[in-house]
């Protein structure tokens, strides 16, 4: 679908509309919002990430992962969406670790200090029984890090 003026004009002010909503915590608003954004702009990452973290948060994994999913198509190099898809991965759980440790590796490549990288490297391999590897997943969030509270606790947990 290529974009005519009046689409993009229209995109634009359901995005930044969404964006006050959302800031503001009137979360149905942004839904509504981001949703419109999306039928004139479907392609549009930022709105595609804000949809995929409002559904996230809400705990509607499946719809998440797809906007998430979308966005990364949009914009390969966002760190935070692959952040977010390797969450939302570990909340489904089982087979679905592997695939958040994937998402993280990805994301290594493009930002290799992320301090959340680790973190949830070692959140997950403590979640699939790995314990030296959650250990020195999160020592590194914490080398990069040393105020990451996450990384702390689970760090704490593990060593109980």
């Amino acid at each position: 679908m290529t974009m005519n003026n009046e689409h993009y004009r229209m995109a634009e002010l359901h995005r930044e509309r969404g964006k006050r909503h959302y800031e503001a915590g009137e979360i149905k608003e942004a839904v509504e919002e981001f949703t419109e954004a999306y039928k004139f702009d479907p392609r549009d990452p930022e709105v595609l990430y804000k949809l995929a973290e409002i559904y996230g948060t809400a705990g509607f994994i499946d719809p998440a992962v797809d906007f998430c999913q979308k966005s990364l198509r949009e914009n390969y190099m966002d760190v935070k969406s692959w952040i977010m898809l390797a969450n939302l991965y570990a909340q489904k759980g089982g087979s679905y670790l592997d695939l958040a440790l994937e998402q993280l590796n990805q994301s290594m490549g493009i930002d290799p200090n992320n301090t959340m990288i680790y973190y949830l490297r070692g959140n997950i391999h403590a979640q699939k029984g790995k314990t030296e590897e959650a250990i020195a997943d999160l020592q590194k969030a914490l080398e990069l890090d040393p105020n990451n509270e996450y990384a702390k606790h689970d760090l704490e947990a593990i060593n109980k």
